[in-house]
């Protein structure tokens, strides 16, 4: 606008020079004219800077408009996934803050749970859903999400992770334990009553009361042993994991149960020591372990073969998930160590060779792992 106005009076100069110059107009009208155009020149400047003001707060509002959209934007993106990498000195972590970190009795989800579930941003998910036996949770139109072993804390960091992976751009989660799930540990062996013993959420029992609650020991105690898997629930083999061995005897050969606390999923098994030796009437006992139908101490009587054959036999077979070509039997020697005889008891089974089969000492320790499955 300013280019045009200026334009203009430039023309009207002109034109006004030529007029006076050739018509020869009197110094009145001259003087009329010139009035005009200095009249018309500042209307002109006066729409100029008007219309240059207007321009400027048209910009302006147009970065105002822009920039609030992206600032928006900015707090809507989903949460930076972790690096792994260590935080700079002096910064703090989101989960330090909450205090994601499970200790040792913290209330954690497990199967039998009811836990509940809010979204501000998807109020549709909102709701109360139960831990099924693997640990996991339906969570409506997103599926199946494992919370196992994990506080309310962490799993809130789980769920978001989840949903900011889907269809969300931002999720603010809260999760919270309404119904906890009894805790439980398993004792296995030479006890009256073995299987699973159910405890308070986050509590803990000591092996006496476990040993109380699961029928005492069906051994004597001379040479009984115990031994402990933590976590072993966990695992699918527990018996190949480490364990903590502990005498169920004092120095002096009394009975004598140690201080010993389990804690959720963890197993005890109660065997016989190898210096347990055979009883005068040469009765056997073999510790069976692993993916068998019943874990445990099998006796064997005077006289009574004891070999593998017949220890499947007296277990009743196998089950199906067993792998028969792998077994093992474990002994010691008299130097303490310990040895691996591999057995194949399925051609022993199949073939019925009483010449491939493996006889069994008092104290030896059957492991049967589990059988491998191909899908492709």
């Amino acid at each position: 606008m300013s280019l045009n106005a200026t334009y203009g009076e430039v023309i009207v100069f002109m034109s006004l020079e030529r007029f006076c110059w050739r018509k020869r107009a009197g110094m009145r009208r001259c003087i009329y004219l010139v009035l005009m155009v200095v009249f018309c020149s500042g209307f002109c400047g006066c729409a100029s800077r008007g219309d240059r003001l207007l321009l400027s707060q048209l910009i302006e509002e147009l970065e105002t408009e822009k920039a609030a959209p992206v600032e928006q934007a900015a707090t809507d993106l989903p949460e930076a996934p972790d690096s792994g990498l260590p935080p700079p000195p002096g910064a703090v972590s989101a989960d330090t803050v909450k205090g994601t970190t499970a200790e040792v009795g913290a209330l954690t989800i497990q199967p039998d749970c009811l836990v509940q579930i809010k979204v501000d941003e998807d109020p549709t998910l909102d709701g109360s859903y139960p831990v099924n036996a693997i640990g996991a949770i339906e969570l409506g139109r997103i599926g199946p999400i494992f919370l196992i072993n994990r506080t309310e804390a962490e799993a809130e960091k789980k769920v978001r992770e989840v949903l900011l992976s889907r269809d969300l751009r931002k999720a603010t989660v809260r999760v919270r334990i309404v119904r906890a799930s009894y805790d439980k540990v398993r004792m296995s062996g030479a006890v009256g009553k073995p299987g699973l013993i159910r405890i308070g959420a986050g509590d803990s029992i000591s092996l006496n009361d476990a040993l109380r609650r699961s029928g005492g020991l069906r051994m004597s105690p001379k040479g009984a042993k115990v031994k402990v898997v933590r976590d072993g629930l966990l695992f699918a083999i527990p018996d190949t994991e480490d364990a903590e061995e502990y005498s169920l005897v004092d120095e002096d050969g009394r009975p004598q149960v140690p201080e010993v606390l389990l804690r959720n999923n963890d197993i005890a098994y109660v065997y016989a020591d190898r210096q347990e030796t055979e009883t005068a009437t040469g009765a056997k006992r073999v510790i069976v372990l692993g993916q068998v139908r019943r874990p445990g101490v099998y006796s064997f009587g005077s006289g009574e073969p004891c070999t593998i054959m017949h220890l499947i036999f007296k277990m009743g077979g196998l089950p199906l998930y067993a792998n028969k070509k792998s077994i093992k039997v474990i002994r010691r020697d008299e130097e303490d160590r310990e040895e691996e005889i591999p057995v194949n008891a399925e051609e022993i089974l199949e073939k019925g060779d009483p010449d491939k089969d493996v006889p069994l000492q008092n104290g030896d320790r059957v492991k049967v792992p589990a059988r491998k499955f191909h899908l492709f």
